[in-house]
């Protein structure tokens, strides 16, 4: 057995695979809150581990009412530090819709 290559892994019956769904919100609002909150955390937990590049890594959620639109963290602010009430609404043109804060515009231009 010695410098033989193994067979290559078979693949698993679909039937023995599961999905992680997420939660199902009973309203839209429900869901953006949500949708949000997560977000915020993502970018903290990217923050403490060292994932964000000065000024130029993002992370988006896509809002649910204005499917054109997507939330995501303020430009030049640190990742660690974003908080739900930070986050920005922007549309595919990266023109900030709802925020106090500017984005990213090339960044989000890859969302449209």
């Amino acid at each position: 057995m010695h410098g033989q290559t193994p067979p290559p892994p078979l693949p698993l019956p679909t039937d023995r695979l599961r999905f992680a769904m997420p939660p199902l919100q009973e309203s839209a609002e429900d869901e953006r809150r949500h949708r949000k909150e997560r977000l915020a955390g993502a970018l903290r937990l990217f923050g403490r581990l060292g994932f964000e590049d000065g000024v130029s890594g993002h992370i988006a959620a896509r809002d649910p009412w204005f499917t054109d639109c997507f939330w995501g963290n303020p430009f030049g602010m640190p990742f660690r530090y974003v908080t739900v009430s930070d986050l920005v609404l922007a549309n595919r043109d990266g023109q900030v819709v709802q925020g106090g804060h500017h984005v990213n515009q090339a960044a989000f231009a890859m969302h449209a």
